[in-house]
């Protein structure tokens, strides 16, 4: 009984093996590879609090001194501080998806897909998710694991957040933070 058990799950992880095989040759490991790499290292780098002040001071810098209305700036100094060609002077939200678009980044409007590294836009101000963005993130990690509504993320909207550019934001729905209203997610751009 025992071997006829062991050899059910040798047979059985063979065969899930060469599945895995049959699928991941059908996409090519480059592409895979480099998608990983730019959305970990966007990741890791934020991981570090001095690299996210770093970055935060660059945007504020760029933005006449100011953090409000800095988080393109932001999004921005991080992908060029992780290698990512992204002109200094990128100051709003549709030259951002403009630039991302021309590097080859995809769209993507299920929140459920997010990965950590992923950019983040929000709806407009009156909540259409086909309008301008009133904000860009750059996403973490979910809060818990299988629940699709606060996330961990960076941006330059620390001071509504205890100064914490690594903070907790509901990404599902609008929120009131400190009596400002903050937009929900409409879509997210990876590299391809």
């Amino acid at each position: 009984m025992k071997r006829t058990r062991k050899l059910a799950i040798i047979a059985t992880t063979a065969i899930l093996l060469f599945l895995g095989f049959l699928v991941l040759d059908q996409i090519p490991i480059e592409k895979i590879s480099a998608e990983m790499q730019i959305r970990e290292q966007i990741f890791f780098y934020l991981k570090q609090e001095s690299n996210q002040k770093m970055a935060f001071d660059a945007a504020v810098k760029l933005n006449d001194e100011k953090s409000s209305n800095a988080c393109v700036y932001f999004v921005s100094e991080v992908l060029r501080r992780n290698d990512i060609k992204v002109r200094k002077d990128t100051s709003n939200t549709a030259q951002l998806i403009s630039a991302l678009k021309k590097m080859g980044w995809s769209k993507d409007t299920n929140y459920r897909n997010l990965e950590s590294g992923d950019i983040c836009f929000t709806t407009d101000s009156a909540g259409n998710k086909d309008g301008i963005p009133t904000h860009a993130y750059i996403f973490m990690g979910w809060v818990e694991e299988s629940r699709y509504d606060y996330a961990y993320i960076c941006d330059n909207q620390a001071t509504d957040y205890e100064n914490k550019i690594y903070h907790i934001r509901n990404i599902k729905d609008s929120d009131n933070i400190n009596g400002l209203t903050k937009d929900a997610f409409s879509f997210f751009m990876k590299p391809l």
